[in-house]
C-alpha cells in the first residue's frame, strides 16, 4: 500500500467517528515487534478527542480506558506477518486476520478477538495498521529498514489524525456514529 493510499484509508476509517484511540502494540525486546511502540512514541499530537497509548503486549488491558474515553474508532498498530516483504504496511480488518495468512503470534489474545472485544466494549470500530517485520528475534531496537518505515508511518498517521481532528465540528459526539 502506498503511503498516500494509507493516509486516505486511515481518513476514511476515522470518518464518522469523533473520539479516536490509537494503540501501539508490541514487545520492544523482540526487535521489529516493537514497531507499534516506536510509532506511538513518535506521534506528537494531543487533542481531547484523541487517546494515544503504548499498550505493550497486553492491549486487552486497555478496553476499559477506551470505553471510558468513548472511543468510536480504534487504530491498533503492530507488527503483522502478512507474508510480504519487510516494511510492507497495510490496514487490516479483523475479518482478514488468520484468513489471508496474516498472523500475529506475540500476544496472549489473537488480535481478531481483541478487535471484537474492543468493539463490544466501546461500541466503536477497530482496524489494525500492520507492518511486516524483518526480524522478531530477541534484541533491542528496530531493524534499519523497519525504522525508516516506522518514521514514515508516524508522519502519515499524524497528518491523517490532524486532518481528521480539524473536521470534527461536523461529527456528532455520540458513540453510535
Amino acid at each position: 500500500m502506498s503511503y498516500r493510499a494509507l493516509e486516505a484509508s486511515l481518513r476514511s476509517f476515522m470518518s464518522g467517528g469523533k473520539r479516536i484511540g490509537v494503540l501501539g502494540i508490541g514487545n520492544d525486546l523482540r526487535t521489529d515487534d516493537g514497531v507499534g511502540l516506536f510509532i506511538i512514541s513518535g506521534l506528537r499530537i494531543e487533542h481531547p478527542d484523541l487517546m494515544i497509548e503504548n499498550v505493550g503486549s497486553v492491549p486487552e488491558a486497555f478496553a476499559r480506558p477506551l470505553a471510558e474515553f468513548g472511543a468510536q474508532r480504534v487504530i491498533l498498530i503492530d507488527a503483522a506477518d502478512m507474508q510480504k516483504p519487510p516494511g510492507h504496511v497495510e490496514l487490516i480488518a479483523k475479518e482478514q486476520i488468520g484468513g489471508r495468512g496474516i498472523t500475529i503470534s506475540t500476544h496472549n489474545m489473537p488480535l481478531s478477538f481483541l478487535m471484537m472485544y474492543l468493539e463490544q466494549e466501546t461500541g466503536g470500530k477497530t482496524i489494525l495498521l500492520g507492518v511486516q517485520p524483518k526480524n522478531l528475534e530477541f534484541g533491542e531496537g528496530l531493524s534499519a529498514e523497519i525504522c525508516v518505515v516506522g518514521k514514515k508511518v508516524i508522519s502519515v498517521l499524524e497528518h491523517a489524525l490532524r486532518q481528521h481532528l480539524r473536521g470534527l465540528k461536523d461529527v456528532p459526539n455520540d458513540r453510535m456514529a
